[in-house]
């Protein structure tokens, strides 16, 4: 490895977890490592609907009871 380094027949990036990995390997794992951070963005994404649903339903609530209040 190190006189493939110092000649520069390698490609292959040498950071400390291409030593350890194999590139099909290191590949996989940043696949599923991309999908989880795609998985946690939607769920997040769903997170932000809810609480603008739930806002929006408490505030026709607060309205509606204004309403009925000034109605009276």
């Amino acid at each position: 490895m190190a006189h493939d380094l110092l000649l520069g027949k390698r490609s292959r990036d040498w950071s400390i977890g291409s030593i350890v990995l194999p590139a099909k390997q290191q590949k996989a794992i940043f696949d599923k490592i991309d999908e989880v951070r795609y998985d946690v963005r939607t769920a997040a994404n769903n997170a932000k609907l809810g609480m603008l649903a739930l806002t929006a339903a408490v505030g026709f609530v607060g309205a509606v009871s204004l309403y009925r209040t000034v109605k009276k």
